[in-house]
């Protein structure tokens, strides 16, 4: 992503609606506000001014000035406030664009100069492409988090305390000719990593039903045979992966594939779709017995259930929904008629068809939120970065605890202890942007909306 030249991009959404903006940022905004409106750049300020669209014709707008570094990027920048909507916007942006000193932005290129300029934190970054894509209050909560610095926070007396420990066990290596100099007992050491550990477990989400181990949420498709279950699956993965037929009983075995919700959810990670077989009271066999214990079994272990139903009443029959199970009722098959005194505006649940993209879509979002939920904080499922990197600091810390010995006097291999929490260390630099590889901002900017 280029960073040092001056760029212009649409900040609002498209549609219709009293005003619009353009944002534009870089070295080159103070001249080229002179040269469209005849405006200074000396001191931040609101000003209304006509920008010249043609040599005849004008738009008046309302230009907010900010001089750098007391912008959003970092950067001199100008935002336009424009009456009308996407139309009038575009012509703005056309008109800007047509002076050769001024690039479009890429997605995500006005946070990333936050970020490069010291304006946002790597995590405040994610935490703008989080609201962005917010569906519901608990991805709301989680965006806020990382926006407002809380996260950031706790993820700094983390790294404090990690860090703090680490040069108690490497002044023991110092100090290991000196039998009477012990920095910290091994004991103490083992019970503050301990604490430390289950910390970090907990943001992960283990203590809401996920696994800090688990790298996904596991979304599991319920319902009765003949549902729609597997041409759904096939529909969000997009390839066919599950036999699809009206013969009851064709799947017997779970299905098991990694679902990328980031192409609709900003900043979203991937979740394990499961596709069972359909639940029911009567086993034809033994074949089909042994189907719907496993697949009772994978939904007592689910995170998020897609209860499919082709009618819209969701009758139960013969399974049970687990109690306390995230639950997303699915009216697959949308595209045919309702059951009759069933609403079609979408009180059933989530409605969907396999041959239509735009409810996919819906779907996927919800699935983005109702994994959110299932996590407690939603911070760790709604940004992958983060719980790899809470994964790898979790099994470091766990490896430092396994070779330490309480009833010793010191540590019985303490370079080993001490590599293992550096590693711990590295990992949890990263959510505190002490450690930001190229390719990591990269991915992170890359989910954004142009103009943000």
């Amino acid at each position: 992503m280029p960073i040092g030249n001056t760029i212009a991009a649409i900040s609002t959404a498209p549609g219709s609606a009293p005003r619009a903006m353009v944002r534009i940022s870089g070295p080159d905004t103070p001249m080229i506000t002179h040269d469209l409106m005849g405006l200074g750049f000396d001191q931040r300020g609101a000003s209304i001014a006509r920008l010249a669209l043609s040599d005849r014709h004008s738009l008046p707008v309302l230009a907010l000035r900010y001089p750098a570094p007391y912008s959003y990027s970092g950067e001199d920048t100008i935002e336009l406030l424009i009456p009308g909507g996407g139309p009038i916007a575009q012509r703005v942006l056309d008109r800007i664009l047509e002076d050769e000193r001024v690039s479009l932005a890429e997605p995500g290129a006005f946070s990333a100069r936050a970020y490069m300029n010291g304006r946002l934190s790597l995590s405040e970054a994610e935490g703008v492409a989080l609201r962005i894509s917010a569906l519901g209050q608990s991805a709301l909560r989680a965006a806020d988090a990382l926006l407002d610095g809380r996260y950031g926070a706790q993820c700094r007396e983390w790294v404090d305390e990690l860090a703090g420990l680490l040069a108690l066990v490497e002044a023991g290596v110092d100090f290991s000719d000196q039998e009477d100099v012990v920095p910290i007992a091994p004991r103490d050491l083992r019970d503050r990593l301990r604490v430390l550990e289950a910390m970090l477990f907990d943001q992960a989400g283990s203590a809401s039903g996920g696994r800090a181990d688990h790298d996904r949420p596991i979304v599991v498709l319920v319902g009765r045979p003949n549902a729609g279950k597997s041409a759904l699956f096939n529909a969000l993965l997009g390839r066919n992966r599950a036999v699809v037929s009206d013969q009851t009983g064709t799947t017997r075995d779970a299905l098991r594939e990694p679902l990328d919700l980031a192409r609709d959810v900003p900043g979203a990670g991937l979740v394990e779709l499961v596709d069972l077989a359909g639940l029911d009271e009567t086993s034809v066999d033994e074949i089909d017995a042994q189907a719907q214990t496993l697949a009772r079994s994978i939904v007592a272990g689910a995170d998020t259930l897609l209860w499919c139903d082709a009618s819209g009443r969701f009758d139960q029959g013969g399974f049970e929904i687990p109690t306390g199970s995230q639950v997303i009722r699915v009216r697959t098959k949308c595209d045919l008629p309702h059951a009759p005194g069933i609403p079609g505006d979408g009180s059933a649940g989530v409605e969907v068809s396999a041959f239509d993209p735009s409810t996919l879509g819906v779907l996927r979002r919800a699935i983005a939120d109702a994994s959110c939920r299932a996590s407690g904080t939603g911070v760790g499922v709604f940004v992958p970065r983060h719980r790899r990197a809470l994964r790898d600091a979790i099994r470091s810390i766990g490896d430092a605890i396994t070779g330490i010995d309480p009833r010793a006097h010191a540590l019985l291999q303490p370079e080993l202890t001490a590599l293992c929490l550096r590693e711990a260390l590295d990992a949890l630099g990263e959510l505190v942007g002490e450690v930001s590889p190229d390719d990591v901002i990269g991915r992170v900017f890359s989910t954004f909306c142009v103009g943000k």
